[in-house]
């Protein structure tokens, strides 16, 4: 939650600053900057601690990847359903004609592959963890939440529409009701307890968050299958982003979950429409304040 405070508390700084002494293309560069680095960050997190992280993978892939399939149709789904009007409002131009260039969008999504790769193999190579990883992503974010919290009130956006916006909402519920009934669905499929079927559905994505209290709430292989479960539904949001994000657009801005307002968001900068950005800020905040709330009352169940 403190982290959660801070980064709106960047996004709120950046936007009291009227002028920086720093270029816009100045600006959109550190932004990609921030896009390598996470995605990197993120592969070698993981393939610096791989021989653990791999075999806890094998051995509860099942549960892992009936929720994560559940969990992408279902939220992909309620919101290709129920919010049709807003994906058509947010999809960019290009997408309107003939000449969309779904090679560029397949190239785009591959390049972020290619970073995570790069970051896992760079991990099992080195097998030294990062010191103050925590510490780094967390100032990287509020480089992030700073520069667009700048660019808004360049645009002309109010934060108050921003923080406070009905489609923001919207979208938070219909990603909340979607991924507990996926919960509920997955469960019965793998045989586990319909409660802990919700908590594992609870993470929207926040990984870090999710696995931490499943494992202290339940048992630590609950806490990996969190893990693994928000892990991979944060980087199947980046890499179908650019290609199907620019014809569905908040169906994957609501895939990406919490991480919708801090990992996920540069992508969705990059490649979808501005007001995808009002979105993602909005929905992943409210997101991100769920999880918590989530997992700790279905755990009292």
């Amino acid at each position: 939650m403190i982290q959660l405070l801070a980064i709106l508390g960047a996004l709120v700084l950046g936007y009291g600053i009227k002028n920086l002494p720093i270029s816009d293309s100045a600006l959109n560069k550190t932004l990609v900057y921030i896009v390598v680095l996470i995605l990197f960050v993120m592969g070698y997190e993981l393939g610096s601690s791989s021989s653990d992280l791999i075999s806890q993978l094998i051995s509860l892939s099942r549960i892992v990847v009936t929720f994560t399939i559940a969990l992408f149709l279902a939220n992909f789904y309620a919101c290709y359903w129920l919010l049709k009007k807003i994906n058509r409002s947010l999809r960019k131009p290009l997408h309107h004609s003939k000449s969309a260039n779904f090679l560029q969008f397949a190239r785009e999504s591959g390049k972020y592959v290619v970073i995570i790769i790069i970051g896992m193999c760079c991990g099992v190579l080195i097998k030294h963890p990062l010191h103050a990883l925590s510490e780094f992503i967390s100032l990287l974010l509020f480089i992030l939440l700073f520069i667009i919290g700048h660019q808004m009130r360049a645009n002309g956006v109010s934060l108050v529409s921003v923080i406070l916006n009905r489609n923001g909402l919207k979208l938070a519920a219909l990603i909340i009701i979607s991924s507990l009934i996926a919960g509920s669905i997955a469960a019965y499929i793998c045989g586990i307890k319909w409660t802990h079927g919700l908590i594992l559905s609870s993470g929207f994505g926040w990984y870090t968050l999710s696995s931490i209290l499943t494992g202290n709430l339940i048992d630590q292989n609950y806490g990996a299958m969190a893990f693994f479960i928000d892990f991979i539904r944060e980087v199947i949001a980046i890499i179908l982003i650019p290609s199907l994000g620019q014809r569905y657009p908040a169906s994957m801005v609501g895939y990406c979950g919490g991480t919708a307002m801090d990992f996920s968001l540069p992508v969705i900068k990059q490649n979808l429409h501005e007001e995808c950005v009002i979105l993602a800020i909005s929905s992943g905040m409210l997101l991100s304040i769920a999880v918590p709330v989530l997992i700790s009352v279905f755990a009292k169940l």
